[in-house]
């Protein structure tokens, strides 16, 4: 979604036409080598379908997000081919 150097960077976990699920890795500029992990729903066909909401926060530090990064890379080729994506409905 979006990657600007003063900008979060955001992702989609989960889109349909209904619900979007986010998630979201922001620099902390009051502390260096930190970063937020938001994880933001939206469902769609709510009230106010424009309202996000918060599922998950932590803040953590940027060398453990590497690490984060190093192990979804492992468990994507380990299981690559193990499991099928189900089908749009």
């Amino acid at each position: 979604m979006s990657s600007n150097k003063n900008e979060a960077f955001t992702s989609f976990l989960s889109k349909s036409d209904s619900f979007i699920e986010t998630l979201t890795v922001n620099k902390i500029e009051a502390q260096p080598g930190m970063v937020e992990l938001t994880v933001k729903t939206q469902l769609l066909t709510a009230k106010n379908p424009d309202e996000l909401h918060v599922k998950f926060r932590a803040c953590i530090k940027q060398s453990r997000l590497q690490e984060l990064g190093v192990a979804i890379d492992r468990y994507l080729k380990e299981t690559a081919g193990s499991f099928i994506e189900p089908t749009k409905r």
